[in-house]
């Protein structure tokens, strides 16, 4: 990024203390990128120490230091700059990102989106990536960069020469998009959907549709709302906002219709208008991200065809809905994290999956979602019979007895159903029972890691790992 100590103090304000040999061009020292990991630190990077309840960033200083960091920038502690190097002393270092990313963001002439909603915020967010490449330069929000911290450096990320900017926009709580948006400031908004994510956390439905709106709300009359016109309620919402909303779905009544849809083998096809569609990803659930990297590409007045161009080579983040063959079994890598909505677009891709063997589906705990959860996780378990035509259910962690209780309610057989508290054991107890042909789904929230699962199966003989889809 374009941006000097002197620069940075006059944003953020401080005490700057050099090193016993101050850098050859003082105050006027570049700094690379703006790092909050200090295991991320590269050669000229300024890394900011924050602070939280159960650790303290200035701990992380020499270990900047030795990394090659220009500076580093601290709260109330007096922390030693090594030669060649500075640091910055602030009252705040978590209002000082702000600031930073505030003044950023306004030197940006580019485009920038912002993408939230309860599911498949992450995919659309590559998805209209990928999209926007055919026109330009495109930044993006790196890995789950969507809170409070990695908001502003997805912001502080953008270069001068980027053309657009894609945002991923999260919260766990009401009040907190808002924020958020207001810092990113998008030219269009996007809104994936209202779902059962987060339930405990926001407080019920009618909750996480509000906290959703304080996007829309936060949009001006020269923005663009780009939603999901499936729901009425989110349609209602976009209408009621002061920017133009435009929807995308399979309703008629959207502005963006998908028809001639198909999923085969790890590739979806569609139509919009008279430009056919075809992405190189598993499941139909798929499809409302790329409504929505179409419906932006529109905003911006691309063409529909370099946009079908663009999508034609998406690749998907690893571990969501990443189909792997792995010697013998077939594995669906959809470990990243899980909402009841998520398990159930993974359940209908499991069922699409043709296979000669047996359909099993290792599942950990759906998180957050407060007085709802039992209900949920037994929801899941009739499901997992009724919606994928599992034969074999492994499932752990807290919830994993209600999950394995709706399975047998379902019909599911007692010997077929297994609960255990810890993945781990979940993986040992997979590895003895895989066969060849098997058709393995593997999904959780984000806290039990279920990628172990995954990665105990690729070390068994039966399942070598020899090609991936």
């Amino acid at each position: 990024m374009d941006l000097c100590l002197e620069q940075l103090r006059q944003v953020v304000g401080g005490e700057v203390n050099f090193g016993s040999l101050p850098p050859r061009e003082g105050e006027l020292v570049p700094i690379q990128r703006i790092v909050t990991d200090s295991r991320r630190v590269e050669a000229g990077d300024l890394f900011l120490a924050l602070s939280g309840p159960n650790h303290d960033g200035a701990n992380f200083a020499t270990e900047a230091f030795s990394r090659g960091a220009a500076g580093v920038m601290v709260g109330d502690r007096s922390i030693e700059p090594w030669a060649g190097s500075f640091t910055l002393n602030v009252p705040d270092t978590m209002l000082a990102l702000w600031q930073l990313a505030a003044w950023h963001r306004n030197r940006f002439s580019g485009q920038v989106v912002g993408i939230t909603g309860s599911v498949g915020k992450t995919t659309t967010r590559e998805m209209v990536g990928a999209a926007l490449m055919a026109a330009g330069r495109v930044a993006k929000s790196p890995e789950n960069f969507n809170n409070h911290i990695g908001v502003p450096l997805s912001l502080l990320g953008a270069h001068a020469g980027d053309d657009y900017v894609v945002i991923e926009l999260g919260a766990n709580a009401r009040g907190e998009l808002d924020g958020l948006t207001r810092l990113a400031a998008p030219d269009v908004g996007v809104v994936t959907c209202v779902a059962d994510a987060h339930l405990g956390t926001f407080g019920g439905w009618d909750k996480v549709l509000e906290a959703k709106r304080e996007l829309l709300t936060a949009l001006g009359p020269d923005n663009c709302a780009v939603v999901c016109g499936d729901d009425a309620r989110l349609r209602r919402a976009a209408q009621a906002c002061r920017a133009e909303a435009v929807t995308f779905g399979r309703d008629a009544g959207c502005d963006i219709v998908a028809e001639e849809i198909t999923t085969d083998c790890g590739r979806l096809q569609f139509r919009v208008d008279q430009t056919h569609y075809k992405l190189p990803v598993w499941g139909r659930h798929h499809l409302g991200p790329a409504l929505a990297a179409i419906a932006v590409c529109r905003v911006f007045g691309l063409d529909d065809q370099l946009v079908a161009q663009s999508l034609a080579n998406f690749e998907s983040a690893p571990m969501r809905c990443e189909v792997i063959q792995a010697g013998l079994v077939t594995v669906i890598n959809d470990a990243y994290n899980a909402s009841p909505t998520a398990m159930r677009a993974a359940l209908e891709l499991l069922c699409e999956v043709e296979t000669s063997g047996r359909r099993i589906v290792v599942c950990g705990d759906m998180l957050e979602l407060g007085e709802y959860s039992v209900d949920l996780h037994s929801t899941l378990g009739r499901e997992i019979v009724t919606k994928s035509g599992g034969d074999l259910l492994i499932a752990c962690g807290q919830y994993a007895r209600h999950v394995a209780q709706g399975a047998l309610e379902a019909g599911m057989p007692s010997e077929h159903v297994t609960a255990y508290d810890d993945p781990q054991h979940a993986a040992a107890h997979l590895c003895q029972l895989i066969r060849p042909a098997d058709v393995l789904l593997v999904k959780g929230s984000r806290s039990l890691a279920m990628e172990r699962v995954v990665a105990a199966l690729l070390e068994t003989p039966l399942a070598a790992p020899e090609m991936a889809a």
